[in-house]
């Protein structure tokens, strides 16, 4: 039903390794599944939910290096949503971009394929511009911690993980991350 395939797009000498590093943290991931390489400079995904896609997606744009490619097929053809997804970033692919294609014969597809790139494309532009602070906050809310458990835990008052939080843009990134979710289960009932 949903299948990410992304190609590294960065300038790591040891690109195979870099890739293969890559796949083996993103598995980690909840709820995106195993990610496999793909060549030398590619890796293929299946993940299994909305959410799942999402989180994927968003880490690869946040290491910035990749060129990501969602595939949705509603009637539940992975083989299909795989095809979709190398085919629409196609031979090259710009890092930090992402392109949907969606399999369906609702005319509805294709705006929904570009709404769900417009919302990574908002998502990319709000997590691109973090600084490391502000980066280092993110992942610990994100990673299910409070505010004030945050702060503990890099040694700063509650107000400063409230400025950082700020400054990081993440409720633009909470609500883009919902939208997203949205966005990719509505596509995967056309």
């Amino acid at each position: 039903m949903f299948a990410v395939f992304a190609r590294y797009r960065g300038r790591s000498t040891r690109r195979a390794e870099h890739v293969r590093m890559s796949a083996e943290a993103l598995s980690s991931l909840e709820g995106v599944g195993t990610v496999e390489v793909s060549g030398i400079e590619e890796l293929r995904a299946a993940p299994t939910s909305a959410v799942g896609v999402t989180t994927l997606v968003l880490a690869l744009l946040a290491a910035g290096d990749w060129a990501v490619g969602i595939g949705i097929c509603p009637r539940g053809q992975d083989d299909e949503a795989a095809i979709a997804a190398s085919a629409v970033v196609g031979k090259g692919g710009k890092a930090g971009t992402v392109k949907t294609r969606i399999r369906s014969d609702n005319p509805r597809g294709k705006t929904c394929a570009e709404d769900i790139g417009a919302a990574f494309t908002l998502l990319h532009h709000v997590i691109s511009r973090r600084s490391p602070e502000g980066r280092e906050a993110t992942q610990l809310v994100r990673a299910g911690y409070t505010q004030v458990e945050a702060a503990a835990e890099l040694g700063i008052s509650k107000q400063a993980i409230n400025q950082r939080l700020a400054a990081a843009g993440w409720h633009a990134e909470s609500a883009g991350w919902s939208l997203a979710v949205h966005l990719l289960e509505d596509s995967a009932k056309l």
